[in-house]
């Protein structure tokens, strides 16, 4: 069963099937700036994926946080894959994106994310990001905050 966190945000397959998103999926709102158009004044390419950044920090760092303890997960990207499905324009109404945590390793994670507005989506950026020891500079394990923080985003239909 899925539960409708905003209206006409649309995850997975719901452009197909018209379900609602999934329940676990973190949303932040941006609103589409002058400065994110290229010269077709639609948002370019790159500010797609500082929106989803936007998100992800706002997943990670922020939204979390409970009496001024922030949970800061020391991560770093090794891959984004971005699929554009429609020009995104500036309009009045910010654009959502939603987060959803996909495959979770001892050492790695998946966050899907797709920029929607009105249930339209414009774009669907899946990122692998690996925990990251910055004194060792190498790889570490997701300690037991992190995986908690992961866990209540986490979609069962992407989570391999």
């Amino acid at each position: 069963m899925t539960q409708a966190l905003v209206p006409g945000v649309r995850l997975a397959g719901a452009d197909r099937t018209g379900d609602a998103p999934a329940p676990r999926a973190h949303l932040y709102r941006r609103t589409v700036r002058v400065s994110d158009l290229d010269v077709m004044k639609h948002v370019n390419n790159a500010r797609f994926l500082e929106m989803v950044q936007d998100a992800h920090m706002d997943l990670l760092y922020r939204h979390e946080t409970q009496a001024g303890l922030g949970l800061h997960p020391r991560v770093v990207y090794t891959r984004h894959e971005l699929d554009y499905s429609a020009p995104l324009l500036v309009a009045p109404e910010p654009a959502v994106i939603a987060t959803t945590v996909g495959l979770v390793k001892r050492s790695s994670f998946r966050l899907v994310s797709r920029i929607t507005r009105d249930g339209r989506t414009f774009c669907t950026c899946t990122s692998t990001l690996v925990a990251y020891d910055p004194d060792g500079r190498c790889p570490r394990r997701l300690d037991a905050d992190e995986l908690a923080l992961l866990a209540r985003h986490t979609d069962p239909d992407t989570a391999g």
